[in-house]
């Protein structure tokens, strides 16, 4: 599925990843690891939105000059304009990557209500949906979901949940709290970086 060699990530003189590998052959994978260690850059570079490394990143085997074709990523390091409101957001999406409009993705999520707000005006539960909506709207070979569960309610975690059993492709995530993610089917890795 994925694979990492000898990666090398430096940010203002401090390695965050020096001659790293790992790799994830599971179709659900959780990577766990404390704060601080490297998550949520690991899911940047594998994403292709950070490109500011040594190494090299496998898709099934191959390596991608233009990885977002095939990867999704929904992260609080994604910024959204502000002053767009959901729905604008979700038809740039739409129209940049034609896909059809997460109608049904939405409604699941509880979402369909703030679709005329702006970003700005999202709590941090509904910007995190929004982040959610935006990436799994794609139906990407390979999704990867920073911290899925952050500042959502039990009964969305719990419809996100459900929505990802059926998902297609192989996904990432990290998680501070992985019971339900565990119970339906995640496989733990654990991220050692020395």
């Amino acid at each position: 599925m994925i694979k990492i060699e000898n990666l090398t990530k430096v940010y203002v003189h401090k390695p965050i990843f020096e001659h790293f590998h790992i790799e994830f052959s599971a179709q659900k994978v959780c990577l766990e690891a404390p704060n601080g260690l490297g998550k949520s850059t690991l899911f940047s570079i594998i994403a292709g939105i950070d490109r500011a490394y040594n190494g090299a990143v496998y898709y099934d085997g191959e390596r991608l000059k233009t990885p977002q074709y095939k990867v999704a990523l929904a992260s609080d390091n994604i910024e959204f304009p502000a002053f767009l409101t959901a729905k604008q957001l979700l038809t740039m999406t739409q129209q940049s990557w034609q896909c059809p409009f997460p109608e049904q993705l939405s409604e699941l999520l509880g979402f369909t209500p703030f679709l005329d707000t702006t970003f700005s005006a999202l709590s941090s539960g509904n910007q995190k949906k929004l982040q959610l909506i935006n990436a799994l709207m794609r139906q990407t070979p390979y999704v990867i979901l920073d911290e899925p569960s952050a500042a959502l309610d039990h009964q969305s975690t719990v419809h996100l949940i459900e929505f990802l059993k059926g998902y297609q492709g192989q996904i990432l995530i990290s998680c501070h709290e992985p019971r339900p993610f565990f119970e339906m089917g995640f496989v733990p890795q654990p991220l050692f970086v020395s």
